[in-house]
């Protein structure tokens, strides 16, 4: 699953091209002992600090010193973990229509529930990765404006998870193969949750930083 994620994430990190991301690939590469010590830093403020360090020391600029740098990254590793997962989902979509009997009907419609909100969510962390990028191009007088944007789309994104894990729970007596792949479903979908908490707090604060860096009146609207 990790390569995959991997390969995605390169994909992604191409379609949304970021300074120095490109040559930070490489997970076999030793980090810059101040670089890790600052990313620690910033993981402390999330949910799920081990995998947070983990993901980050894995993709961030082995060089950086930038809060909105790696709260870029943590929302480009999310966006190739919900990919991966849109993907994995619709596989099983399209093995469940071929079966298309018995309990696997209600196993069906729940998995394409599930597609609906990780789609969902895939487009909302797509938003909010563009989103970043235009904080530093429309001034800071668009900051609020940007950062309660990203900030809806996230907890939508975490919303979207939730429901379709829910949805996986409350199915009833299924088969063992389809057992293994509701349970593979939850996990993938637990993972694309995970990320997404521990970058909407990475993006939290940031913005709390640029914002007191910066002693400009905010506005919401966008100017």
């Amino acid at each position: 699953m990790e390569q995959i994620v991997h390969c995605i994430l390169i994909l992604v990190l191409s379609i949304f091209s970021m300074k120095g991301a490109m040559g930070s690939i490489n997970t076999n590469r030793l980090m810059n002992p101040r670089t890790m010590t600052f990313v620690e830093a910033q993981c402390r403020r999330t949910r799920y600090q081990e995998l947070c360090v983990r993901t980050l020391s894995n993709y961030v600029n082995s060089t950086s010193q930038d809060p909105q740098e790696i709260a870029q990254v943590a929302l480009k590793v999310s966006l190739a973990k919900a990919i991966n997962t849109k993907y994995y989902i619709m596989k099983v979509c399209k093995e469940f229509n071929q079966i298309n009997k018995g309990n696997h009907k209600n196993n069906n419609q729940a998995a394409k529930d599930c597609l609906d909100q990780i789609s969902d969510g895939v487009s909302q962390l797509t938003n909010s990765v563009k989103e970043l990028q235009h904080l530093s191009l429309d001034g800071e007088r668009a900051f609020e404006w940007h950062q309660s944007n990203v900030q809806t789309w996230l907890s939508t994104v975490l919303t979207d998870a939730y429901t379709c894990m829910e949805g996986m729970n409350n199915l009833g007596h299924v088969s063992m193969v389809s057992y293994k792949v509701k349970a593979m479903i939850k996990a993938k979908v637990l993972n694309v949750a995970q990320v997404t908490s521990n970058a909407l707090a990475l993006f939290n604060g940031f913005a709390a930083r640029h914002k007191a860096s910066h002693h400009v009146g905010y506005g919401k609207s966008k100017p």
